[in-house]
């Protein structure tokens, strides 16, 4: 049996914080500063592009679901 798709839990005006794990983290860190994002930022979404990337009030963002989680 496949592995099912997980799907993005995220909706515009959720407010999440960006958790990228460590391997991510080592893959994109000088991409963070481009979009204007770092570990332990917090936002509001306002874009989901190919319902899998979010982006974050003040047009920072453009990472995948996955690296970001509900804020509290």
């Amino acid at each position: 049996m496949m592995n099912e798709e997980k799907l993005n839990p995220f909706k515009i005006g959720d407010r999440v914080v960006f958790s990228p794990d460590e391997r991510t983290v080592g893959w994109v860190w000088p991409t963070f500063e481009r979009v204007r994002l770092k570990p332990g930022d917090v936002g509001i979404v306002t874009k989901i592009d190919k319902d899998a990337y979010l982006y974050l009030d003040g047009g920072r963002g453009g990472f995948h679901w996955e690296c970001f989680k509900r804020a509290t």
